[in-house]
């Protein structure tokens, strides 16, 4: 039963407002960046290994069964960490969505819980609540990352879904390394270094025509 719960919060489907957002991969594929199955497959490996993947991933580890001063810590960490305001109010908004939908299934488990602000953080907090191992939560988290942004591409490129799922399944030995160091991280692990991405992200809210919020 906890593993249907836990599934249930990394689907695709939850109502968390996930779907709008992409991480800076449409202002890249407008500006012709990633136009290919392999720039994706790219690009999704990089995000696991040096960005979403090296920061979110291990807040998620470090905040399942953490107490209430270290899971505001870590949210004021991924605050600090996320240089570009609209991925860092993504994360906020995501957690915030998340937290809301959680509540209305298991009320008497969610109100008792402490606050959290980001996605990474109130992920982990619902996966320990729910009973759900530190392993599997770090690993569904990782998982609906992975697959959300693939889905996202579908609707940037020409690029079916098979497709698509084809170069998520290519990132398996990335997603691996991301759950695997995630789990043996400390908060002064956490890191990005994806310059560019930062810059792309920075100049969604100008592109001429969007489709995604990120």
């Amino acid at each position: 039963m906890t593993l249907l719960r836990l599934l249930q919060l990394a689907d695709s489907a939850f109502p968390t407002g996930a779907y709008a957002f992409s991480d800076g991969l449409e202002t890249l594929t407008t500006r012709g960046e990633v136009r290919t199955p392999g720039d994706l497959t790219a690009f999704l490996a990089g995000q696991l290994t040096h960005g979403w993947g090296a920061q979110d991933a291990p807040a998620c580890a470090l905040a399942w069964g953490a107490d209430p001063a270290t899971l505001a810590d870590l949210d004021d960490l991924l605050d600090d960490l996320k240089l570009v305001p609209g991925p860092r109010a993504a994360s906020t908004r995501v957690g915030a969505n998340l937290r809301r939908a959680a509540t209305h299934l298991w009320p008497d488990i969610v109100v008792t819980l402490p606050a959290t602000r980001h996605h990474a953080t109130t992920f982990a907090l619902l996966g320990h609540a729910l009973g759900t191992p530190r392993a599997d939560t770090v690993t569904a988290f990782v998982s609906g990352w992975l697959l959300g942004r693939a889905t996202s591409a579908t609707r940037l490129m020409k690029l079916g879904g098979l497709d698509a799922q084809r170069c998520a399944a290519h990132c398996e030995g990335a997603a691996q390394a991301c759950i695997h160091t995630a789990l043996h991280a400390t908060p002064d692990d956490l890191f990005t270094f994806t310059p560019h991405l930062d810059v792309a992200a920075s100049e969604q809210p100008r592109l001429d025509a969007r489709l995604f919020q990120t």
